[in-house]
């Protein structure tokens, strides 16, 4: 252990350059080291353990990781830190066998930041722990480079009186999937069409808040992302038939906002794309404090692909949550608890008024301005809404990476779903956490399951903590014809320690 910490605090001040003691003074450096193991029967890992977690854990069955990473905190003046890290993930049994998993450096003051670098970032609204996950830029899929912008917190809107909190990022990011894509491609060219390689990423999200210490608050805002750039290759059998790839440099400002334009693309100018593949959602939020110590929020997240979806076109689909937060202090039973219903079976209807795949005389009889079949998360240039085939947004919609027989979209992207989850704590030491999903899916517009999917996900977790020492035992459960009947003990042991 003395080793480790020798080597690593001569590599960080030789990178950040904190060669005299008064620089020293200011600066915290930390380690953590872990690993993780899950076995069991089934073709994959059960999916509550493997979901929202980052892409850490593999989705392969009988896999495991040891993890190290180290980050220094550089308190530079007063408001004002700087804080670098680094990740480090060696798997057995999985797609990646060694990555960098966060490699980042941020810079921030008071309560804004700038950043750069791949970071593993929580949903803002949602439970980390508890949630399903968030439609736009959930936690399922590995981190994006990206150089962002925004608040860390909510930040209190000068002479608003503290009525007025806003919460605002924004970044550009890049795909480092382009490999993973070619080689899926080739390994299935007889169910995969074309493949896209060398994506960018655009996100951000506004939410504003009342003040959420008075009885009842609001929060509201809304979330985009989009891919764009790169380019897409069409076959034929073995023969190309179309490569397809933005022309300059200004999709980066046009994708700020969806517009169109005819010369998107180099070989084909007769058509008004719009750039890149764009998504997100609205939300609304409604908290009520039933005291000092007892929250209940309640909330809906509307997602969109287009204007039909932000019209509200789209009926009842969102993710529709009650979340309880206890936040009394010692030990509760019951620390937090989560109920959510998933639903993305509408979007927007299943007829698309532009659409070339329906014959006449259906295409002449429609008169109406109908956009549908949203068809989420999935796109005929990028494939899928997706980072190494897991879904970038709610993992409910089950991810590429689950189709055995290569497929690179979202096969079942309708369905419904119920979702909770509760955590508390036996002893001040120990801890516990149970999580549950039912999903029905109906495939998509395009191509509809003949026999819906289903699936019942479970998990029940035990951790206990004492010190620099974190050690956790789980069993989940998959049941159904989603992932299979899967079945996995999981155990957990890692170490928080301080260099500086």
């Amino acid at each position: 252990m003395k080793i480790i910490q020798t080597i690593t605090l001569a590599l960080l001040l030789t990178t950040t350059g904190a060669t005299a003691q008064d620089s020293l003074q200011k600066t915290h450096i930390t380690y953590d080291l872990s690993t993780e193991m899950a076995v069991g029967t089934g073709d994959f890992t059960a999916y509550q353990l493997v979901s929202n977690r980052h892409h850490t854990l593999a989705t392969r069955a009988n896999t495991g990781y040891v993890r190290g990473a180290v980050k220094a905190d550089h308190t530079l003046a007063k408001c004002l830190t700087l804080s670098e890290k680094i990740d480090v993930v060696a798997s057995v049994h999985a797609d990646h066998k060694a990555y960098l998993q966060q490699l980042y450096a941020n810079l921030k003051y008071d309560k804004f930041f700038f950043e750069i670098g791949s970071r593993e970032h929580d949903a803002i609204l949602r439970n980390a722990q508890l949630s399903s996950g968030a439609f736009t830029k959930g936690t399922n899929a590995k981190p994006i480079p990206q150089v962002r912008i925004g608040t860390t917190d909510f930040w209190t809107v000068p002479y608003t009186k503290g009525w007025l909190q806003i919460h605002f990022e924004g970044g550009y990011g890049k795909f480092m999937d382009s490999q993973y894509h070619k080689d899926l491609f080739y390994a299935h060219q007889d169910i995969n069409g074309f493949y896209s390689s060398g994506a960018w990423y655009h996100q951000k999200h506004f939410y504003f808040r009342t003040n959420p210490e008075k009885r009842f608050f609001i929060v509201a805002g809304i979330d985009h992302a989009v891919q764009f750039g790169g380019t897409n290759y069409k076959y034929v059998g073995d023969e190309l038939i179309s490569k397809q790839k933005t022309t300059n440099l200004k999709t980066f400002w046009k994708v700020i906002i969806p517009v169109g334009d005819k010369n998107y693309f180099e070989n084909n100018v007769t058509e008004d794309w719009v750039y890149g593949n764009h998504l997100g959602s609205m939300t609304i939020q409604i908290g009520w404090n039933i005291n000092k110590d007892h929250l209940v929020q309640a909330y809906v997240d509307d997602p969109f692909e287009d204007g039909s979806g932000m019209r509200k076109s789209n009926g009842w689909d969102g993710l529709w949550g009650v979340e309880y937060t206890n936040k009394a202090t010692g030990h509760q039973w019951v620390r937090g608890a989560v109920i959510e219903y998933l639903q993305t079976t509408n979007q927007s209807g299943p007829l698309h008024w532009d659409s070339g795949d329906y014959p006449e005389p259906v295409r002449s009889q429609i008169t109406d301005y109908v956009t549908g079949n949203d068809n989420y998360y999935n796109h005929y240039f990028y494939e899928s809404y997706s980072h190494y085939g897991m879904a970038i947004g709610n993992p409910l919609l089950a991810s590429p990476i689950y189709n055995k027989d290569g497929f690179s979209q979202f096969r079942d992207s309708r369905v419904k779903a119920w979702h909770m989850g509760v955590i508390g704590e036996i002893t001040d030491n120990i801890s516990y956490m149970v999580k549950g999903s039912y999903r029905e899916g109906y495939g998509t517009y395009h191509i509809p399951l003949p026999e819906k999917h289903h699936s019942f996900d479970a998990m029940l977790q035990g951790a206990y903590a004492k010190g620099p020492w974190q050690v956790s035992a789980a069993y989940a459960f998959d049941k159904g014809n989603v992932y299979g009947d899967c079945s996995t003990f999981n155990f957990k042991i890692g170490y928080h320690g301080k260099i500086l």
